[in-house]
Protein backbone atom coordinates (compact mmCIF):
# COMPACT_ATOMS: atom_id res chain seq x y z
CA UNK A 1 0.00 0.00 0.00
CA UNK A 2 2.74 2.47 0.95
CA UNK A 3 4.53 1.86 -2.39
CA UNK A 4 1.30 2.48 -4.30
CA UNK A 5 0.77 5.76 -2.48
CA UNK A 6 4.35 6.82 -3.18
CA UNK A 7 3.99 6.10 -6.91
CA UNK A 8 0.69 7.95 -7.20
CA UNK A 9 2.04 10.85 -5.19
CA UNK A 10 5.07 11.09 -7.45
CA UNK A 11 2.87 11.12 -10.55
CA UNK A 12 0.68 13.84 -9.11
CA UNK A 13 3.61 16.00 -8.06
CA UNK A 14 5.15 15.69 -11.53
CA UNK A 15 1.95 16.52 -13.33
CA UNK A 16 -0.27 18.76 -11.18
CA UNK A 17 -1.51 20.72 -14.21
CA UNK A 18 -3.02 17.59 -15.71
CA UNK A 19 -5.18 16.93 -12.66
CA UNK A 20 -5.84 20.62 -12.01
CA UNK A 21 -7.30 21.07 -15.46
CA UNK A 22 -4.48 23.46 -16.36
CA UNK A 23 -5.98 26.36 -14.43
CA UNK A 24 -6.03 27.64 -10.89
CA UNK A 25 -8.83 30.14 -11.50
CA UNK A 26 -12.20 29.74 -9.83
CA UNK A 27 -14.67 28.02 -12.12
CA UNK A 28 -17.57 30.08 -13.36
CA UNK A 29 -20.91 29.26 -11.76
CA UNK A 30 -22.88 26.62 -13.63
CA UNK A 31 -26.32 27.29 -15.08
CA UNK A 32 -28.93 25.47 -13.03
CA UNK A 33 -28.46 22.88 -10.29
CA UNK A 34 -25.15 21.04 -10.07
CA UNK A 35 -23.99 17.86 -8.36
CA UNK A 36 -20.78 18.05 -6.36
CA UNK A 37 -18.74 15.16 -4.97
CA UNK A 38 -17.76 15.27 -1.30
CA UNK A 39 -15.28 12.70 -0.02
CA UNK A 40 -13.97 11.62 3.36
CA UNK A 41 -14.50 9.04 6.08
CA UNK A 42 -16.79 10.35 8.83
CA UNK A 43 -19.88 9.78 6.73
CA UNK A 44 -19.02 6.06 6.82
CA UNK A 45 -18.78 5.84 10.60
CA UNK A 46 -21.79 4.84 12.64
CA UNK A 47 -21.34 7.68 15.12
CA UNK A 48 -21.44 10.40 12.44
CA UNK A 49 -23.30 8.88 9.49
CA UNK A 50 -26.66 10.47 10.33
CA UNK A 51 -25.09 13.85 11.03
CA UNK A 52 -23.29 13.85 7.69
CA UNK A 53 -26.45 12.86 5.86
CA UNK A 54 -28.29 15.80 7.42
CA UNK A 55 -25.44 18.18 6.53
CA UNK A 56 -25.85 17.21 2.88
CA UNK A 57 -29.64 17.12 2.69
CA UNK A 58 -30.18 20.48 4.40
CA UNK A 59 -27.85 22.19 1.92
CA UNK A 60 -29.45 20.38 -0.99
CA UNK A 61 -32.84 21.71 0.10
CA UNK A 62 -31.52 25.24 0.53
CA UNK A 63 -29.41 25.43 -2.63
CA UNK A 64 -31.21 23.19 -5.12
CA UNK A 65 -27.87 21.48 -5.78
CA UNK A 66 -27.00 17.90 -4.84
CA UNK A 67 -24.08 16.32 -2.98
CA UNK A 68 -22.73 12.86 -3.73
CA UNK A 69 -20.87 11.42 -0.75
CA UNK A 70 -17.89 9.15 -1.48
CA UNK A 71 -16.43 7.58 1.63
CA UNK A 72 -13.88 5.12 2.93
CA UNK A 73 -12.39 4.19 6.29
CA UNK A 74 -10.08 6.78 7.80
CA UNK A 75 -7.06 4.52 7.21
CA UNK A 76 -7.86 4.29 3.47
CA UNK A 77 -8.91 7.88 2.78
CA UNK A 78 -5.54 9.36 1.80
CA UNK A 79 -4.78 6.48 -0.59
CA UNK A 80 -8.26 6.55 -2.13
CA UNK A 81 -8.17 10.31 -2.65
CA UNK A 82 -4.84 9.92 -4.46
CA UNK A 83 -6.23 7.14 -6.63
CA UNK A 84 -9.32 9.18 -7.47
CA UNK A 85 -7.19 12.17 -8.40
CA UNK A 86 -4.87 10.04 -10.52
CA UNK A 87 -7.87 8.58 -12.34
CA UNK A 88 -9.34 11.98 -13.13
CA UNK A 89 -12.65 11.20 -11.39
CA UNK A 90 -14.83 14.05 -10.18
CA UNK A 91 -13.74 15.35 -6.78
CA UNK A 92 -14.91 18.77 -5.61
CA UNK A 93 -14.52 18.92 -1.84
CA UNK A 94 -13.05 16.54 0.73
CA UNK A 95 -12.72 16.14 4.46
CA UNK A 96 -9.15 15.83 5.75
CA UNK A 97 -7.35 15.56 9.04
CA UNK A 98 -3.92 17.15 9.43
CA UNK A 99 -2.05 14.11 8.08
CA UNK A 100 -4.31 13.56 5.07
CA UNK A 101 -4.23 17.28 4.29
CA UNK A 102 -0.45 17.34 4.08
CA UNK A 103 -0.37 14.27 1.84
CA UNK A 104 -2.88 15.73 -0.62
CA UNK A 105 -1.39 19.24 -0.47
CA UNK A 106 1.90 17.84 -1.78
CA UNK A 107 0.19 16.83 -5.03
CA UNK A 108 -0.48 20.41 -6.12
CA UNK A 109 -4.15 19.64 -6.78
CA UNK A 110 -5.74 21.87 -4.13
CA UNK A 111 -7.32 25.24 -4.84
CA UNK A 112 -6.07 28.33 -3.02
CA UNK A 113 -8.96 29.26 -0.77
CA UNK A 114 -7.73 32.85 -0.53
CA UNK A 115 -8.87 33.19 -4.14
CA UNK A 116 -12.16 31.38 -3.60
CA UNK A 117 -13.35 32.88 -0.31
CA UNK A 118 -11.23 36.00 -0.11
CA UNK A 119 -8.70 36.67 2.63
CA UNK A 120 -11.00 39.20 4.30
CA UNK A 121 -13.79 36.64 4.88
CA UNK A 122 -11.32 34.03 6.09
CA UNK A 123 -9.70 36.38 8.59
CA UNK A 124 -13.05 37.66 9.84
CA UNK A 125 -14.40 34.14 10.29
CA UNK A 126 -11.48 32.16 11.74
CA UNK A 127 -8.66 32.67 14.22
CA UNK A 128 -5.25 32.94 12.60
CA UNK A 129 -3.99 29.93 14.58
CA UNK A 130 -6.55 27.64 12.93
CA UNK A 131 -6.01 29.10 9.48
CA UNK A 132 -2.27 28.49 9.85
CA UNK A 133 -2.79 24.71 10.02
CA UNK A 134 -4.05 24.79 6.43
CA UNK A 135 -1.48 27.23 5.03
CA UNK A 136 1.45 26.14 2.87
CA UNK A 137 3.79 28.50 1.00
CA UNK A 138 1.46 31.46 1.43
CA UNK A 139 -1.61 29.63 0.11
CA UNK A 140 -4.67 28.71 2.14
CA UNK A 141 -5.17 25.13 1.01
CA UNK A 142 -7.25 23.89 3.94
CA UNK A 143 -10.36 25.47 5.47
CA UNK A 144 -10.58 24.97 9.27
CA UNK A 145 -13.54 22.84 10.28
CA UNK A 146 -12.78 21.56 13.79
CA UNK A 147 -9.59 21.74 15.86
CA UNK A 148 -8.66 20.13 19.17
CA UNK A 149 -6.19 17.62 20.63
CA UNK A 150 -6.09 13.85 20.72
CA UNK A 151 -5.86 13.15 24.43
CA UNK A 152 -6.90 10.62 27.06
CA UNK A 153 -10.59 9.75 27.29
CA UNK A 154 -11.92 7.91 30.34
CA UNK A 155 -15.12 6.49 31.81
CA UNK A 156 -15.80 8.19 35.20
CA UNK A 157 -18.26 5.48 36.25
CA UNK A 158 -15.69 2.70 35.78
CA UNK A 159 -13.02 4.70 37.61
CA UNK A 160 -15.42 5.32 40.48
CA UNK A 161 -16.13 1.60 40.84
CA UNK A 162 -12.36 1.04 40.91
CA UNK A 163 -12.03 3.55 43.77
CA UNK A 164 -10.92 6.58 41.78
CA UNK A 165 -12.96 9.78 42.14
CA UNK A 166 -10.25 11.86 40.44
CA UNK A 167 -8.17 11.04 37.39
CA UNK A 168 -4.52 9.94 37.70
CA UNK A 169 -2.10 12.75 36.93
CA UNK A 170 1.23 10.89 36.87
CA UNK A 171 2.32 7.71 35.12
CA UNK A 172 2.76 6.04 38.51
CA UNK A 173 -0.83 6.89 39.47
CA UNK A 174 -2.02 5.82 36.04
CA UNK A 175 -0.44 2.38 36.47
CA UNK A 176 -2.12 1.98 39.88
CA UNK A 177 -5.46 3.04 38.41
CA UNK A 178 -5.09 0.48 35.61
CA UNK A 179 -4.35 -2.19 38.21
CA UNK A 180 -7.47 -1.24 40.16
CA UNK A 181 -9.60 -1.34 37.01
CA UNK A 182 -8.16 -4.73 36.07
CA UNK A 183 -9.11 -6.01 39.51
CA UNK A 184 -12.76 -5.26 38.74
CA UNK A 185 -12.82 -8.00 36.13
CA UNK A 186 -16.13 -7.66 34.27
CA UNK A 187 -14.32 -8.04 30.96
CA UNK A 188 -13.15 -4.43 31.11
CA UNK A 189 -9.96 -3.52 29.23
CA UNK A 190 -8.13 -0.99 31.42
CA UNK A 191 -6.44 0.94 28.60
CA UNK A 192 -7.31 0.69 24.93
CA UNK A 193 -4.08 2.11 23.53
CA UNK A 194 -3.85 1.35 19.81
CA UNK A 195 -1.65 -1.61 18.93
CA UNK A 196 -2.50 -1.91 15.23
CA UNK A 197 -2.69 0.28 12.09
CA UNK A 198 -1.49 3.88 11.89
CA UNK A 199 -3.26 4.83 15.10
CA UNK A 200 -0.73 2.74 17.05
CA UNK A 201 2.05 5.07 15.89
CA UNK A 202 -0.15 8.05 16.74
CA UNK A 203 -0.78 6.78 20.27
CA UNK A 204 2.88 5.90 20.87
CA UNK A 205 4.13 9.35 19.93
CA UNK A 206 2.83 11.33 22.94
CA UNK A 207 3.99 8.58 25.28
CA UNK A 208 7.50 8.92 23.81
CA UNK A 209 7.26 12.67 24.48
CA UNK A 210 6.00 11.94 27.99
CA UNK A 211 9.02 9.74 28.72
CA UNK A 212 11.33 12.43 27.33
CA UNK A 213 12.22 11.64 23.72
CA UNK A 214 11.03 12.19 20.16
CA UNK A 215 11.11 10.14 16.97
CA UNK A 216 12.90 12.86 15.01
CA UNK A 217 15.19 15.77 15.83
CA UNK A 218 14.35 19.28 14.68
CA UNK A 219 16.64 18.87 11.66
CA UNK A 220 14.67 15.81 10.54
CA UNK A 221 17.23 13.20 11.60
CA UNK A 222 16.13 10.19 13.66
CA UNK A 223 16.32 10.67 17.42
CA UNK A 224 14.71 7.88 19.53
CA UNK A 225 16.85 8.49 22.59
CA UNK A 226 17.33 6.04 25.49
CA UNK A 227 13.89 7.02 26.80
CA UNK A 228 12.37 5.26 23.80
CA UNK A 229 13.53 1.91 25.16
CA UNK A 230 11.91 2.77 28.50
CA UNK A 231 8.65 3.63 26.71
CA UNK A 232 8.56 0.41 24.71
CA UNK A 233 9.38 -1.65 27.80
CA UNK A 234 6.52 0.10 29.60
CA UNK A 235 4.19 -1.01 26.81
CA UNK A 236 5.47 -4.59 27.17
CA UNK A 237 4.92 -4.53 30.91
CA UNK A 238 1.37 -3.22 30.50
CA UNK A 239 0.59 -6.00 28.02
CA UNK A 240 2.01 -8.64 30.36
CA UNK A 241 -0.17 -7.34 33.20
CA UNK A 242 -3.30 -7.33 31.01
CA UNK A 243 -3.68 -3.56 31.07
CA UNK A 244 -3.55 -3.29 27.26
CA UNK A 245 -4.33 -5.73 24.45
CA UNK A 246 -3.07 -6.59 21.00
CA UNK A 247 -5.13 -6.02 17.85
CA UNK A 248 -6.79 -2.84 19.11
CA UNK A 249 -7.20 0.10 16.75
CA UNK A 250 -9.00 3.39 17.24
CA UNK A 251 -12.26 2.04 15.84
CA UNK A 252 -12.13 -1.02 18.10
CA UNK A 253 -11.43 1.12 21.14
CA UNK A 254 -14.30 3.47 20.38
CA UNK A 255 -16.79 0.62 20.17
CA UNK A 256 -15.57 -1.13 23.33
CA UNK A 257 -15.46 2.14 25.24
CA UNK A 258 -19.00 3.03 24.15
CA UNK A 259 -20.13 -0.39 25.40
CA UNK A 260 -18.63 0.27 28.85
CA UNK A 261 -15.90 -2.34 28.30
CA UNK A 262 -12.90 -0.01 28.47
CA UNK A 263 -11.73 2.51 31.06
CA UNK A 264 -9.24 4.63 29.09
CA UNK A 265 -8.23 5.16 25.49
CA UNK A 266 -6.83 7.94 23.30
CA UNK A 267 -9.17 9.89 21.05
CA UNK A 268 -10.28 13.23 19.71
CA UNK A 269 -13.56 14.97 20.50
CA UNK A 270 -15.44 12.53 18.23
CA UNK A 271 -15.50 10.11 21.18
CA UNK A 272 -18.73 11.79 22.24
CA UNK A 273 -20.46 10.79 19.02
CA UNK A 274 -19.80 7.11 19.61
CA UNK A 275 -21.33 7.33 23.07
CA UNK A 276 -24.38 9.19 21.78
CA UNK A 277 -24.87 6.66 18.98
CA UNK A 278 -24.78 3.94 21.65
CA UNK A 279 -27.78 5.55 23.32
CA UNK A 280 -26.21 7.94 25.84
CA UNK A 281 -28.06 11.23 26.30
CA UNK A 282 -25.77 14.03 25.00
CA UNK A 283 -26.34 15.89 28.27
CA UNK A 284 -25.12 12.86 30.26
CA UNK A 285 -22.06 11.98 28.17
CA UNK A 286 -19.55 13.33 30.69
CA UNK A 287 -20.71 10.68 33.18
CA UNK A 288 -19.35 7.88 30.99
CA UNK A 289 -17.03 9.70 28.58
CA UNK A 290 -14.80 12.55 29.69
CA UNK A 291 -11.43 13.89 28.60
CA UNK A 292 -8.33 14.43 30.73
CA UNK A 293 -4.72 15.57 30.25
CA UNK A 294 -2.32 12.68 29.66
CA UNK A 295 -0.52 11.66 32.88
CA UNK A 296 3.01 13.05 33.20
CA UNK A 297 6.15 11.17 34.17
CA UNK A 298 7.10 13.62 36.92
CA UNK A 299 5.11 16.22 38.81
CA UNK A 300 5.43 19.56 37.05
CA UNK A 301 5.97 18.08 33.57
CA UNK A 302 3.81 19.31 30.70
CA UNK A 303 1.04 16.96 29.64
CA UNK A 304 1.54 15.68 26.09
CA UNK A 305 -0.97 15.26 23.29
CA UNK A 306 -1.08 15.53 19.51
CA UNK A 307 -2.85 18.33 17.72
CA UNK A 308 -5.89 17.08 15.88
CA UNK A 309 -8.14 18.80 13.43
CA UNK A 310 -10.45 18.44 10.49
CA UNK A 311 -10.23 20.65 7.44
CA UNK A 312 -12.08 20.97 4.16
CA UNK A 313 -10.19 20.93 0.85
CA UNK A 314 -11.50 22.15 -2.50
CA UNK A 315 -9.86 20.75 -5.61
CA UNK A 316 -8.47 22.96 -8.35
CA UNK A 317 -9.78 20.69 -11.12
CA UNK A 318 -13.36 21.04 -9.89
CA UNK A 319 -15.82 22.50 -12.37
CA UNK A 320 -18.00 23.54 -9.45
CA UNK A 321 -15.66 25.36 -7.10
CA UNK A 322 -18.28 28.02 -6.39
CA UNK A 323 -20.86 25.43 -5.35
CA UNK A 324 -18.23 23.57 -3.31
CA UNK A 325 -17.34 26.84 -1.56
CA UNK A 326 -20.98 27.51 -0.71
CA UNK A 327 -21.29 23.99 0.67
CA UNK A 328 -18.15 24.53 2.76
CA UNK A 329 -19.66 27.73 4.18
CA UNK A 330 -22.77 25.71 5.04
CA UNK A 331 -20.65 23.12 6.90
CA UNK A 332 -18.87 25.74 9.04
CA UNK A 333 -22.00 27.85 9.62
CA UNK A 334 -23.02 28.35 13.24
CA UNK A 335 -26.24 26.37 12.89
CA UNK A 336 -24.60 23.29 11.39
CA UNK A 337 -21.41 23.50 13.46
CA UNK A 338 -23.25 23.85 16.77
CA UNK A 339 -25.46 20.85 15.99
CA UNK A 340 -22.34 18.85 15.06
CA UNK A 341 -20.84 19.98 18.36
CA UNK A 342 -23.94 19.03 20.37
CA UNK A 343 -24.24 15.57 18.87
CA UNK A 344 -20.62 14.62 18.37
CA UNK A 345 -18.54 16.98 20.49
CA UNK A 346 -16.78 18.48 17.46
CA UNK A 347 -15.69 21.97 18.58
CA UNK A 348 -16.55 24.65 16.01
CA UNK A 349 -13.70 26.85 14.84
CA UNK A 350 -15.46 29.98 13.63
CA UNK A 351 -15.08 32.96 15.93
CA UNK A 352 -18.84 33.37 16.25
CA UNK A 353 -19.65 29.74 17.15
CA UNK A 354 -16.65 29.36 19.47
CA UNK A 355 -17.78 32.40 21.47
CA UNK A 356 -21.23 31.01 22.28
CA UNK A 357 -22.03 30.06 25.89
CA UNK A 358 -22.93 26.59 24.63
CA UNK A 359 -19.31 25.98 23.64
CA UNK A 360 -17.56 27.98 26.36
CA UNK A 361 -19.42 26.23 29.19
CA UNK A 362 -19.42 22.69 27.84
CA UNK A 363 -18.13 20.21 30.46
CA UNK A 364 -17.25 17.59 27.84
CA UNK A 365 -15.05 19.93 25.84
CA UNK A 366 -13.17 21.22 28.89
CA UNK A 367 -10.62 18.38 29.00
CA UNK A 368 -9.89 18.67 25.29
CA UNK A 369 -9.37 22.44 25.52
CA UNK A 370 -6.98 21.95 28.44
CA UNK A 371 -4.99 19.33 26.52
CA UNK A 372 -4.93 21.41 23.33
CA UNK A 373 -3.03 24.16 25.13
CA UNK A 374 0.15 22.02 25.12
CA UNK A 375 -0.58 19.84 22.08
CA UNK A 376 2.08 19.23 19.42
CA UNK A 377 1.75 18.51 15.73
CA UNK A 378 2.20 14.81 14.91
CA UNK A 379 5.89 14.38 14.03
CA UNK A 380 4.98 12.86 10.66
CA UNK A 381 2.31 15.43 9.74
CA UNK A 382 4.45 17.35 7.24
CA UNK A 383 6.17 14.28 5.79
CA UNK A 384 5.20 13.03 2.32
CA UNK A 385 5.96 9.44 3.36
CA UNK A 386 4.14 9.63 6.71
CA UNK A 387 2.34 6.36 6.03
CA UNK A 388 5.62 4.55 5.46
CA UNK A 389 7.11 6.02 8.64
CA UNK A 390 4.11 4.97 10.71
CA UNK A 391 4.12 1.49 9.21
CA UNK A 392 7.74 1.02 10.31
CA UNK A 393 6.94 2.15 13.85
CA UNK A 394 3.87 -0.07 14.14
CA UNK A 395 5.56 -3.16 12.69
CA UNK A 396 8.49 -2.94 15.09
CA UNK A 397 6.25 -2.18 18.06
CA UNK A 398 4.05 -5.19 17.27
CA UNK A 399 7.04 -7.52 16.90
CA UNK A 400 8.20 -6.54 20.36
CA UNK A 401 4.78 -6.82 21.97
CA UNK A 402 4.48 -10.29 20.48
CA UNK A 403 7.76 -11.26 22.15
CA UNK A 404 9.83 -11.51 18.97
CA UNK A 405 12.27 -8.74 19.93
CA UNK A 406 13.34 -6.91 23.09
CA UNK A 407 12.60 -3.23 23.74
CA UNK A 408 16.23 -2.43 22.91
CA UNK A 409 16.04 -4.33 19.63
CA UNK A 410 12.73 -2.66 18.82
CA UNK A 411 14.19 0.84 19.09
CA UNK A 412 17.35 -0.12 17.19
CA UNK A 413 15.30 -1.69 14.38
CA UNK A 414 13.08 1.38 14.22
CA UNK A 415 16.11 3.63 14.06
CA UNK A 416 17.73 1.61 11.26
CA UNK A 417 14.59 1.41 9.15
CA UNK A 418 13.64 5.06 9.72
CA UNK A 419 17.12 6.23 8.73
CA UNK A 420 16.70 4.32 5.48
CA UNK A 421 13.25 5.87 4.89
CA UNK A 422 14.11 9.55 5.34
Amino acid sequence: MKKLISVILALLVLAPMVFAGGSSETAAPADGPVSIVWAGWSGEEEATRDIFTKMRTTWEEESGNSVQWVGWTWADTAQQLLIRLQGGEQLDIAQADIGIFNTIAQTGTLADLNEIFGEEWLNETFEQSTLAVGQIDGKQLGLPWSMAAITMVYNPEILSRAGWDTVPTTVEEFEQCLADVAALGEGIIPYGVSTKDDTAAGDLMPWLWTFGTTIFNEDGSVNLGPEAVETIQWYKDMLAKGYIQMDIGRGDARQLFAQGKMAFYDDAVVAKGQAVSAGVDPAEVVNVCSAMPRPVLNEGDESQSTMWGHMLMIFDASQYKEAAAEFAKHLVSDEVALEYFEKNGMPPVTKSASATEEVQNDAYLKGFIESTATARLDETARMTNASEIKTIIVEELQRTLLGQTSAEECVENMRTRLNAAI
